[in-house]
């Protein structure tokens, strides 16, 4: 569907509180410790979802083929409560607690020292391994819904320059949520990371909205100061599954609410924060999420969002 309306990517999103997605022997996540049910490989201790090593390969053959680059997120230092629990469950409980800790506010996340940075780094060896190779090879860093701090966070600056230069190292573009890009950073992070902007303020409103407005990059800052960067705005180009959000009239709105309003330009919710132009814009996404999707089946989601994704990329295209 990608390729036959003018899409050229896809992005994997490994990495979440409920499963860790992929194999990797690194961590523990093997189809040594699975089985396989319904053509799907479970974890058998944690229950979690994941794709084979062969499975990745099959995929991103299939993907170059059709002139598709499959992107792999591996999303952190937040978003890895499931990589946590399969490191738990499957003998790298010892490496967990080295370099994990728990948060109130985002549970599960990665040390921002240099145990942390070593850690990923391995961790996206692997990932990079079956990825590598690609036309416009590209590996997500994650960086979303991880931190409450807006003056300076120096110790993720150091870890996402740190990160970021270990997969251009693997010849992958490096990218990044736009949620740790704070003002006060901008000068000191790597340029060559590309931000997938999704919101200014990650949908908090209120004294905190505004006080992430003041101290979080806006996409023209970032613009300003080098760094290329992503339309994915949430408000339009999010794709939330669940029963409600999959009927055919609630489908139907959020096809005509984007096709009327939306644009590469216009990157925080709906309001009228456009840019002038698209300089410095080097893509844009629509992103589906089952935060909440109970028990949709594929085939349903292929369904209901076949129609949105098309309209997407022929408005990409034509804006």
């Amino acid at each position: 569907m990608v390729a036959d309306n003018h899409g050229s990517f896809i992005q994997l999103h490994f990495s979440d509180d409920k499963d860790f997605a992929i194999e990797n022997n690194y961590v523990g996540q093997s189809i040594k410790n699975a089985r396989k049910i319904n053509g799907v490989w479970h974890n058998k201790k944690t229950n979690q979802f994941f794709y084979s090593q062969a499975e990745i390969k099959s995929l991103v053959k299939d993907a170059k083929r059709q002139g598709i680059t499959l992107i792999p997120e591996i999303d952190t230092p937040a978003h890895v409560t499931a990589l946590v629990e399969t490191m738990k469950a499957n003998g790298k409980a010892k490496l967990a607690k080295q370099v994990s800790w728990y948060s109130k506010s985002y549970r599960d996340e990665i040390h921002l020292n240099q145990a942390g940075i070593q850690f990923v780094n391995k961790l996206n060896d692997e990932v990079g391994e079956d990825f590598a190779n690609q036309s416009n090879a590209r590996f997500h860093l994650g960086g979303d819904e991880f931190t409450d701090k807006v003056k300076s966070n120096a110790p993720y600056v150091k870890y996402l320059n740190a990160t970021s230069q270990n997969v251009e190292k693997m010849g992958f573009i490096p990218e990044a949520w736009n949620d740790g890009f704070l003002n006060s950073s901008l000068s000191k992070l790597n340029k060559d990371i590309q931000v997938t902007y999704w919101s200014w303020t990650a949908d908090q409103h209120g004294s905190l909205g505004k006080q992430r407005q003041k101290y979080w990059a806006s996409m023209p800052k970032l613009i300003k100061h080098g760094f290329k960067v992503l339309n994915y705005n949430d408000y339009y180009l999010y794709f939330n599954l669940s029963k409600a959000n999959i009927s055919k009239k609630n489908v139907n709105y959020m096809i005509s609410d984007m096709k009327q309003y939306w644009k590469p330009t216009l990157w925080h919710n709906d309001n009228d924060t456009t840019l002038k132009s698209k300089r410095g814009i080097v893509g844009s996404s629509v992103s589906l999420w089952a935060d909440a999707a109970g028990s949709i089946t594929d085939q349903q989601v292929y369904q209901a969002s076949n129609k949105f994704i098309k309209t997407f990329l022929k408005l990409a295209e034509d804006r």
